[in-house]
């Protein structure tokens, strides 16, 4: 029993420092259209602060998201609204904070 138990607790410990958060919707603005490579991509601004509780305020500063992944006839210039994910490992894996932008619906 106590054998079960201390396994437990080291599955515990292994996976506690694991984290993730999820906005709502965060608000951008499309800075930029790169047409460069067959994946078209708009380039985004954070319009006004990050949302409380992001585990990396600054990785949301800026980011990429793919044209065909913005609904509603976005351009540059417009503001969308975006559905923002990130992870952290645990400490025993990848450690790093990632960011995930789901989908983009224009404002």
């Amino acid at each position: 029993m106590r054998k079960l138990a201390a396994a437990l607790l080291g599955c515990l410990l292994l996976t506690g420092c694991a984290a993730s958060w999820q906005a709502g919707e965060v608000r951008y603005k499309i800075v930029s259209f790169d047409d460069s490579t067959p994946t078209e991509l708009f380039r985004l601004e954070l319009v006004g602060e990050a949302p409380k509780g992001a585990l990396d305020p600054s990785d949301l500063t800026r980011l990429s998201n793919l044209k065909s992944d913005v609904s509603g006839g976005a351009d540059v210039g417009d503001e969308v609204l975006c559905l923002v994910e990130q992870e952290k490992g645990s400490a025993f894996g990848n450690s790093n904070v990632v960011t995930h932008m789901r989908t983009c619906r224009k404002a």
